[in-house]
């Protein structure tokens, strides 16, 4: 059985792989994917990183990226591509697979296979297992102190906690919503003992534990707590060069209360992560749903807290699990501020109920007909599954229609870079040729598309007379990019004559017009054809 159970896990995570892995530069590059890339590109050429406790989250995304940049063979930042960036949550996305060999006693071998393949298939964990964001990182991360949690319960070996404390330390060290996972695992724990406790206490020999003595319990506590200490300080201190960075890690709480608590674009109703998950219209024509896994994961939620039809040593981690997803479910949706990819925490929880739902609702069809009937419905669900995840991903991997695209950058965008190339490639001193871009929202992730260029030839302002004053001081820029609310603001401080025909897509409802000054623009119109 366990031979069998390691080669289904390992096919499952080949098919979860191969359905994450290809073209990987297909979609442009997001907004956050831009600039922790950028973060990661930096990091790679000059060797340092800080941690900004206003902005990009935590520091295991730019590290863990070095060695993906190094593998693609990559010289530089200026030469690097989207690949390398995204490989790092495909490989921790496929990681979740093989983290469920850690639990295999604890949902039950059939029923970790059945959320494997849940694993491989759901849209949403494709879609962002294959966006360089941290959320795929810290769910693995959570999965894996759940997991080394629950070998330390089953074994009572400290490496066990030592690696569970490693895990909590990376989470911490991943995003700053880590500490909603240790909310809904703490309050987990805490109830999941006391009913432990209680069945321990009415049928001593059901359990299959042996309890811990004191003593051994205070040391692998410590043990836990003194590894994540330093691992999260060696990350945040950018490994001992950098020590105002895990005081920075405590500070930047106070500024992501603000911001999760206040009114934005970004607020959406308690139901939003439900209604993207399970029942999303795009537009006419359209229904994307999950709705399998929302069913399964009700189910596999009831055994959990009930107790029913599962072997007395899953009862604990099957009830942890349980009560771990409801209160995650419940803490992200009272949270105001909701972006798309934030849900994958609690997915990943309904997921592990999931399988445990399946396997129940097929063990629950006793007669040999029923059992192939309801088989061939999970089939047919797992494959509509895996159907979405193919358009979602390689179809609709730009559009409103995908619920998983949340302020997309648009494909135009590459075409205003290939522009600007051929720009600089038309200029007498390419060296020379000098960007400004003035944009008073958010002109990511215009800084990846520009990487090519050193960073004193390309400035960026938000506030247009700020731009206006800083401009005196210096040559007219080559390029000028621009949006058409700072447009006034700039034309009155030109300096220089400036073609002004090129506009590009950069985001849903956001175009920037492209000023190119007129030597170059004659030079580019001389080397060859241009957009109008």
């Amino acid at each position: 059985m366990r031979g069998r159970f390691l080669i289904g896990m390992l096919l499952l995570a080949a098919a979860a792989l191969a359905l994450r892995l290809p073209r990987l530069a297909l979609r442009p590059m997001h907004c956050d994917e831009a600039n922790q890339a950028v973060l990661a590109g930096t990091l790679f050429d000059t060797g340092v990183y800080r941690y900004d406790p206003f902005e990009y989250h935590g520091p295991t995304m730019p590290w863990l990226a070095q060695p993906a940049l190094w593998l693609y063979g990559t010289s530089d930042f200026a030469h690097s591509r989207e690949q390398p960036y995204r490989l790092v949550p495909v490989a921790f996305s496929v990681g979740l697979i093989l983290l469920l060999l850690a639990v295999g006693d604890g949902l039950g071998r059939a029923a970790a296979l059945l959320a494997a393949a849940l694993t491989a298939l759901s849209p949403a964990l494709v879609f962002y297992g294959r966006c360089y964001i941290h959320e795929t990182l810290l769910v693995f991360f959570t999965f894996a102190a759940i997991a080394c949690g629950w070998r330390y319960f089953r074994s009572r070996s400290l490496a066990w906690a030592a690696l569970t404390g490693a895990s909590l330390g990376l989470m911490y060290s991943t995003k700053e919503t880590w500490i909603l996972a240790a909310a809904a695992m703490a309050a987990g724990l805490v109830l999941t003992a006391a009913c432990h406790g209680r069945d321990a206490g009415a049928t001593p020999t059901n359990t299959g534990e042996t309890p811990a003595p004191p003593r051994r319990t205070t040391r692998a506590i410590f043990t836990a707590a003194l590894t994540a200490v330093l691992v999260a300080v060696a990350c945040y201190s950018s490994f001992g060069t950098n020590w105002r960075g895990p005081l920075d890690s405590l500070l930047t709480y106070t500024i992501y209360w603000r911001r999760g608590s206040q009114a934005g674009i970004h607020t959406h109703p308690w139901y939003y992560y439900l209604q993207l998950l399970f029942a999303y219209r795009g537009a006419r024509g359209f229904f994307w749903s999950e709705g399998l896994i929302g069913v399964l994961a009700v189910i596999g939620c009831g055994v959990g807290l009930t107790g029913r039809g599962i072997a007395p040593q899953q009862r604990p981690l099957l009830r942890f699990l349980a009560i771990y997803t409801l209160v995650l479910t419940v803490l992200y949706g009272a949270i105001p501020y909701k972006t798309p990819w934030c849900l994958l925490s609690f997915l990943h929880g309904m997921i592990l109920l999931g399988g445990v739902g399946a396997w129940a609702v097929l063990r629950a069809a006793k007669r040999l007909p029923l059992r192939i009937a309801v088989a061939l419905l999970l089939a047919a669900g797992l494959a509509h599954l895996g159907w979405q995840s193919y358009l979602l991903n390689f179809r609709f991997y730009a559009e409103g229609r995908n619920p998983w695209v949340y302020a997309a950058t648009s494909p135009d965008v590459r075409n205003l870079a290939r522009e600007i190339e051929r720009i600089a490639a038309a200029a007498p001193n390419e060296q020379e040729m000098t960007i400004h871009v003035v944009m008073p929202d958010n002109y990511w992730p215009l800084p990846w598309y520009l990487r090519q260029f050193r960073p004193g030839q390309v400035g960026y302002w938000q506030d247009a007379a700020a731009w206006a004053e800083d401009s005196r001081r210096c040559p007219p820029p080559a390029v000028l990019i621009l949006t058409a609310d700072v447009q006034p603001v700039v034309d009155r401080a030109l300096r220089a004559s400036y073609n002004k025909q090129m506009i590009f897509g950069l985001r849903p409802g956001v175009l920037v017009t492209v000023y190119v000054r007129e030597d170059l623009w004659r030079s580019r119109q001389s080397a060859g054809g241009s957009r109008q």
